[in-house]
C-alpha cells in the first residue's frame, strides 16, 4: 500500500522554532495522520523563507495550512501565491486561496445574504458611497460593526455607536474592547477610508443584542459536521455593572461533538440547507471545501427552526485552530479522500 505524506505548514518567524507535531494545537491530529499510515512534516512558514518552504512541500501529496490572513503585519498574497503554484503542480491544498476568496473573507456575509442566515449587511466599495450612505445608516440604528475584508481574532472588526447630536463616534475594536475612542465623524471618515482604499470593501453588519448568550461555532470538514464549540463570552461582550459598561475579555471556549443535541438544528440547518446553498451560490465543489472550516453564528432565541434561532456571525477557513478533538477523525478522513480523488484511488 502507497503511503502518503501531508505538510502541516505553520506560521513561524525567521528567529523562532516551532514543530505542529508537538504543539498542543496539532499533535493530535499529527499523531491521527501517522497512525493512519501517513508520512507527516511539520513545516514552517514565512515570507523570508517562500523560496525554500515551496522547494521543501512540493514533493508532499497534501498541504495542510495553519496560517491567519493577517500574521504580524503581513497579509497572505505571498503565500497564496506559492500555495496556487503547488495547487497547480498537483498537490492537495487546503484551504486553497481560491476557497478563501469565495466564502473566507467577509463580503460572504454580504453575497450570501439571500440564503437568510445572516442579519442586515451592507456592502461598500467606495469612499463616496461610504460617506454618503453609513452616516444615515448609523443615525437609524445608533449603534452598528464594519468589517474589513479580512482579518482574524477581531483584528479589523469595529462596533460603531452614533455620538448624535455630538457630532462624534465612538469606535471600539473588537481586538481590544478597553482601546475605545470617540471621534469627530471626520477623524472617522479619515481613519476609514485607508481600509476600503486597502482593501476595496468594508462591510457593515447590524449588531445583534444577543451576543450576551453566547456564541455557537459549527466546525465543517469538507460538507459534513464535524463539531461545536459554545463561547459564551465573545469580543465585544459587554455587562453593565452600577450603571458602568464593562468589556470583557473573552471566555472559553466549550468543545461538543457533531452529534450534541443541543446543537442538532444547526447541524441539520448546515448539511442540508446551508452549506448546499452555498455552494451553489459560491461555485464551490464538495472537493474544493477545506478539510476543516467553521462558522460563527449567534443564538438569537430558544425558537424552533435554525433560521430563527441562528444568525451567522462570520465565517473562517484560514487557520482554524484549535478545533474539537472529535473533529481531527473527520480531517484525516477528509484529506485521504481528497488525495485518493487526486490519485484517481478508489
Amino acid at each position: 500500500m502507497e503511503q502518503y505524506s501531508i505538510a502541516i505548514l505553520i506560521y513561524c518567524g525567521s528567529n523562532s522554532v516551532r514543530d505542529a507535531l508537538a504543539e498542543e494545537k496539532y499533535k493530535d491530529l499529527a499523531k491521527a495522520f501517522i497512525d493512519a499510515g501517513y508520512m507527516v512534516k511539520s513545516v514552517s512558514y514565512n515570507e523570508e523563507q517562500v523560496d525554500y518552504v515551496f522547494r521543501d512541500v512540493s514533493c508532499f501529496d497534501a498541504v495542510l495550512v495553519w496560517v491567519n490572513p493577517v500574521e504580524h503585519g503581513n497579509d497572505r498574497k505571498i503565500l497564496d501565491s506559492m500555495l496556487f503554484k503547488l495547487s497547480g503542480n498537483g498537490c492537495f491544498v487546503s484551504t486553497h486561496p481560491e476557497v478563501i476568496l469565495k466564502i473566507g473573507t467577509k463580503d460572504v456575509l454580504y453575497t450570501t445574504k439571500a440564503l437568510g442566515w445572516v442579519g442586515e449587511t451592507r456592502m461598500y466599495t467606495t469612499l463616496e458611497e461610504f460617506v454618503g450612505d453609513f452616516r444615515k445608516s448609523l443615525n437609524k440604528s445608533g449603534v452598528t460593526v464594519l468589517k474589513r475584508y479580512r482579518g482574524n481574532g477581531g483584528n479589523g472588526v469595529y462596533k460603531i455607536i452614533d455620538g448624535h447630536p455630538n457630532e462624534e463616534v465612538t469606535v471600539i475594536p473588537a481586538i481590544n474592547s478597553n482601546e475605545a475612542k470617540v471621534v469627530s465623524w471626520a477623524d472617522f471618515f479619515n481613519e476609514f477610508e485607508s481600509f476600503i482604499k486597502e482593501d476595496g470593501v468594508l462591510i457593515e453588519q447590524e449588531w445583534n443584542e444577543n451576543l450576551t448568550n453566547g456564541m455557537v461555532r459549527c466546525y465543517m470538514s469538507g460538507k459534513k459536521v464535524a463539531g461545536f464549540g459554545y463561547q459564551e463570552i465573545n469580543a465585544l461582550y459587554e455587562m453593565k455593572v452600577n450603571g458602568t459598561i464593562l468589556h470583557l475579555p473573552p471566555g472559553k471556549r466549550y468543545y461538543f461533538t457533531e452529534n450534541c443535541g443541543l446543537f442538532s438544528d444547526l447541524k441539520k440547518a448546515m448539511e442540508n440547507d446551508w452549506v448546499p446553498k452555498l455552494q451553489k451560490m459560491q461555485a464551490i465543489t464538495t472537493g474544493m471545501l477545506p478539510v476543516i472550516w467553521d462558522a460563527d453564528f449567534f443564538i438569537n432565541s430558544m425558537e424552533t427552526g435554525a433560521s430563527a434561532k441562528y444568525s451567522l456571525c462570520e465565517i473562517n477557513v484560514s487557520c482554524v485552530s484549535p478545533f474539537p478533538p472529535g473533529a481531527i477523525k473527520f480531517i484525516v478522513q477528509e484529506t485521504s479522500n481528497r488525495i485518493r480523488t487526486k490519485n484517481n484511488v478508489v
